[in-house]
């Protein structure tokens, strides 16, 4: 089945589809013809107040970036007009990049005036799991995508930044279980992405917690220690 208006395939997964054949990305877009823009500013202005300057000449907020065009206009909106000081936070592959690639993460940094630190991850640790987790459950990039979700949020619990800025929602955006529209991102480690695979089931005689503790999700007294809020 395909979606009347974009042709999305309902075999994308959490997608779903109205009376008039329409997919829940081209709804979620839609949507936005609706939204009061300049309310939405001041709600990030808000935010925003409260963190802003809160240790001194340091950083007072985070960014989890790939060097995309999402992560420019996320730190220009952050450092620019918010008047925010952010560190940056990515997650590398151990793919070869391209060279438009290596531009954008040198770009994010150049134009912007911000620090990036980059996690390049353990390679024989993603090798095993990219061969196990592909071969059960067709997910070769869940371990790069699961440290894209925690790697950031161990970053911002070390740093003392509490405001920890993300990207779009992709469950709000294109469907699935937390299709509900909100500002917290703190429940994100659960939209499916990277989630349904039990750290018990990847561990064996390679591969130790240790070799995955930066995979795993803080808990919630880790995040209430120091009111993490990271948002979308």
């Amino acid at each position: 089945k395909y979606c009347t208006k974009c042709v999305m395939p309902d075999t994308r997964p959490g997608i779903t589809f109205d009376e008039r054949g329409i997919c829940s990305a081209c709804q979620s877009y839609e949507r936005r013809g609706s939204i009061d823009w300049d309310k939405r500013f001041a709600e990030l202005e808000e935010i925003c107040n409260k963190y802003r300057g809160m240790n001194g000449d340091s950083y007072d907020c985070a960014i989890a970036v790939s060097g995309g065009k999402d992560s420019h206009y996320q730190v220009h909106v952050i450092k620019e007009l918010m008047k925010m000081n952010p560190i940056l936070l990515s997650v590398e592959d151990n793919f070869e990049m391209t060279e438009a690639g290596k531009h954008n993460i040198k770009n994010i940094s150049e134009e912007f005036g911000c620090n990036i630190i980059s996690l390049k991850p353990d390679i024989k640790t993603q090798k095993i799991l990219m061969k196990y987790t592909f071969e059960k459950y067709g997910k070769p990039t869940w371990f790069i995508d699961r440290l894209i979700y925690t790697f950031p949020m161990a970053m911002a619990l070390r740093l003392n930044t509490p405001l920890l800025v993300y990207g779009e929602n992709v469950s709000y955006e294109y469907g699935g279980e937390q299709r509900e529209e909100t500002y917290s991102a703190l429940d994100q480690i659960n939209n499916g992405v990277a989630s349904d695979i039990p750290m018990e089931e990847l561990l064996d005689d390679t591969i130790s917690i240790k070799d995955l503790s930066l995979c795993v999700y803080p808990g919630l007294d880790a995040t209430e220690a120091i009111g993490l809020d990271p948002i979308y």
